[in-house]
């Protein structure tokens, strides 16, 4: 007899393909926004696309190790349940084969799954958690092209030095009215200023070349040429020293490097499994140079945490096993193949398992339990509900009559009871009867042509489509708080945060997940609707009938037009109150300091509304109304420095602003100046009333649409050109109108298929090759016109329009 017969690898070939689909789909939605982070790198710090792709796949490791047992586990559902409604665990049985026999196939697959992800526990993950730290500093610190240099717009991304032009030749690259802020010298600031510039590049030997760039931020081998320089120097020790240095032409060279070397302590996670062995064997623990690590947290702490480490590179793999045993009964008792079914239940299987994981690493870091019992708690548990279930899955296959309780009895007897109770009235009323033969009555039903909408044909797609779509919402938002809740399960377990916090924070996480993944959703609930139908022989009906597939398409634009109206909603009523709840909760569970505020003052600078003051302070008190540590420059048309005062708060009181202590340094045209310190409440010329430095910032997400719009005009005001937020604010109406193109875009790949018949899970597959391509051109053209490439407007509508077009296209192609 074989091992591995044809059952066996019949079995494995049903498993394969919807664990490959469910490894597709679940990787694709978490790194989806990865995807977004890489195309902001290459386009906007012109980091090289080889870089920004090799931080994706360090980090793909760390998602898949959680994706492939959940896939693994959707798989087996799938499978199981699919066999169990066509049949054929019942023609085993009939043939003498018991249903345990599948298990073999199921241990074999999960025990192979279950070696590769421990081997990526064990021995690529340390590894690249500590590559992925040094990469991201090492781009950071390399990054060359950090965007357009752009006229009355600051640009801080030099580190420590604030760049601001009023004008700029976009066709020579010269810059005109000049001021550069160097604050990179703790002892002093610079301030330059400067009537015209450019930026200019260095030739092989070292030697800088006049002519002139491109205009965009400099490059590690670009200069800064200023012309009728003056550059002002303050000591911030001793106020009164001040220098002044007048030339006729400055070269500045930016340095993009912090300097220094990084030292930091490693983490349990980033260190390998053999070092851990060794701590836990009496050995020391060492740094990333392998020398042993002085001054560190108490060492039975730390013993206990290398334990958990090590236990979980252990367990979670060995997850596969345990959801193998456990797939196979919950399919045999799912009664049918529904594929959203297996989304929902894998799905709350995984964050069932996660919650038991984090419970059990909460004791034994707390030391109420052994490690290895913490981390293996939810293994032991999802194993011994596994056995239990096997036990009955003879009952679900219809092998006994399943017992029904007094209640359930209960409740059928009334619901037939009251169905019996309004049928007997129009059994008896005679309205639409006629006495033909003796006294029996018989109903005659006239038939009606409904020219209503909507008919039954829109009402039947509507409940076909439906299901489906909240299936995959209520997976996918699952799937999002599994995620999350891997990533900072050690926040949560070190700094003691309650259940119903955590259940407030992921409360308000929800809107945004639903707002984000609808649009998919909707596109595959459509191609599984369709692909149903055409598998089951229903459009070749429809079209016998005489209805036209357009006409089939008009319930589900409506759906899809409803959906959009929905996410528009839900963007601009719920999701910015609930994402600025969450972010306040998940500073909470980081242990940050929650008594921060997120206003414009964060920027540091602002223009003035006459464009000839520049202010810098470090935050805005909106309670008292105060400016901490400001700062303010006057500059006149000719670039010539008029006044400049420094002050510990300047307060607003009584329609004035007031600096009770601090310095000002006036400047006159002779070149001479006056320094002055303040010993008395001093009225500071100042147009601006409070609500200019103190309103309130907010990240696009957590603003509507107005109030996303006056924050744009305000930074404008403000000497800011934000085209970043210029495109969010499009797409704040462009993503909503997604859920609907997506569905038009899906439907001629859905309706025509040259005579070809695919299945559900191509189907899938094929709407996830749709979504990938679109959100590609919308991450492509959306930073596109971040960086100014596009006009803002352009790149958040692009992707619309061209989706639109496409699709309207191919609609002409169907065959109706």
């Amino acid at each position: 007899m074989r091992f591995f017969g044809v059952i066996d690898r019949l079995t494995v070939r049903e498993i394969f393909a919807p664990t490959v689909l469910g490894f597709m789909t679940y990787t694709f939605l978490v790194v989806i926004r990865g995807f977004y982070n890489l195309i902001e790198q290459v386009l906007v710090r012109g980091v090289a696309v080889a870089d920004a792709a090799k931080v994706l796949f360090i980090t793909l490791p760390h998602v898949v190790v959680l994706t492939i047992p959940m896939s693994f586990l959707f798989g087996v559902l799938l499978a199981a349940g699919r066999m169990n409604a066509d049949s054929e665990l019942v023609a085993l049985q009939a043939g003498g084969i018991p249903i345990r026999r599948l298990l073999r196939p199921i241990l074999v697959f999960a025990v192979a799954l279950a070696a590769f992800n421990a081997y990526l526990y064990l021995f690529v993950i340390p590894d690249s958690s500590t590559q992925l730290r040094e990469l991201k500093v090492k781009l950071f610190a390399g990054a060359k092209n950090l965007g357009r240099i752009s006229p009355q717009v600051f640009h801080e991304e030099i580190p420590n030095t604030l760049l601001y032009l009023r004008d700029a030749d976009t066709k020579t690259g010269e810059w005109q009215d000049i001021m550069l802020f160097d604050n990179s010298n703790p002892g002093e600031e610079r301030l330059t200023l400067a009537r015209t510039g450019r930026m200019v590049s260095s030739g092989a030997a070292g030697s800088v070349d006049a002519s002139p760039t491109s205009g965009e931020l400099p490059e590690a081998d670009q200069w800064i040429r200023l012309e009728d320089v003056v550059t002002h120097q303050f000591s911030r020790d001793d106020p009164e020293t001040y220098r002044v240095n007048r030339t006729k032409s400055q070269l500045i060279r930016p340095s993009f490097d912090g300097g220094g070397t990084t030292h930091y302590r490693l983490s349990m996670r980033e260190r390998s499994s053999r070092d851990l062995v060794e701590f836990l064997l009496g050995g020391p623990l060492v740094d990333a140079e392998g020398q042993p690590e002085t001054g560190g947290p108490d060492l039975e702490l730390s013993r206990r945490h290398a334990g958990i480490e090590l236990n979980k590179r252990l367990a979670i793999p060995f997850a596969c096993v345990v959801f193998g045993l456990l797939a196979l009964p919950l399919g045999v008792g799912s009664g049918s193949g529904g594929r959203g079914r297996g989304f929902v239940i894998s799905v709350g299987v995984v964050l069932a398992y996660y919650l038991v994981n984090n419970q059990g690493e909460v004791l034994a870091i707390e030391g109420a339990v052994p490690t290895w019992v913490g981390i293996w708690l939810p293994n032991i548990i999802l194993s011994v509900v596994a056995l239990v279930l096997m036990v009955r899955m003879g009952r679900w296959l219809g092998e006994r009559e399943p017992r029904v309780n007094i209640f359930v009895r209960g409740v059928r007897s009334i619901r037939n009871w009251w169905q019996d109770l309004r049928r007997r009235p129009k059994a008896t009323s005679g309205q639409f009867t006629d006495e033909l033969t003796g006294s029996v009555p018989i109903a005659i039903q006239r038939r009606r042509y409904a020219n209503i909408f909507p008919a039954l044909l829109d009402r039947y797609l509507t409940r076909r489509l439906l299901p489906p779509l909240f299936l995959v919402l209520c997976s996918t938002a699952l799937l999002y708080v599994v995620i999350d809740l891997s990533d900072a399960i050690e926040d949560m377990t070190k700094n003691h945060i309650s259940a119903n916090l955590i259940l407030s924070y992921y409360a308000n996480r929800i809107p945004q997940v639903f707002l984000d993944v609808t649009p998919m959703a909707l596109m595959i609930s459509v191609l599984i609707l369709l692909t149903v139908m055409e598998q089951q022989r229903e459009l070749t009906a429809l079209k016998a009938a005489g209805i036209s597939l357009y006409r089939l398409a008009v319930p589900v634009l409506l759906v899809a037009a409803v959906a959009a109206g929905g996410l528009w909603m839900l963007g601009e009523f719920i999701v910015p109150d609930a994402n600025r709840e969450a972010q306040r909760l998940r500073d909470v569970i980081r242990g940050a300091d929650t008594s921060r505020s997120y206003r414009s003052s964060d920027r540091q600078w602002l223009l003035s509304r006459d464009d000839e003051s520049l202010y810098n302070f470090l935050r805005y008190d909106g309670e008292t109304q105060t400016l901490i540590r400001f700062t303010m420059f006057q500059i006149d048309e000719d670039m010539n420095l008029k006044f400049h005062l420094s002050t510990r708060r300047a307060r607003f009181l009584d329609g004035k602003w007031i600096a009770d202590s601090g310095w000002f340094r006036q400047f006159y045209p002779d070149g001479t100046d006056v320094f002055r310190r303040i010993e008395a409440p001093l009225e500071l010329k100042i147009e601006e009333d409070p609500a200019y430095f103190g309103q309130e910032y907010r990240q696009p997400s957590e603003m509507t649409v107005g109030e996303l719009r006056n924050y744009i005009l305000e930074l404008v005001d403000s000497g800011y050109r934000p085209a970043n937020l210029v495109v969010q604010w499009h797409q704040k109406f462009t993503y909503p109108l997604s859920a609907f193109v997506m569905v038009l875009f899906s439907l001629p790949f859905a309706l025509s298929r040259g005579g070809r018949r695919i299945s559900t899970m191509q189907g899938v597959a094929l709407a996830l090759t749709l979504g990938i391509a679109y959100f590609m051109l919308v991450a492509l053209f959306g930073k596109l016109g971040e960086v100014e490439v596009l006009p803002p407007i352009m790149g958040a509508w692009s992707p619309v329009v061209l989706a639109t077009l496409f699709a309207v296209n191919r609609l002409t192609t169907i065959r109706t």
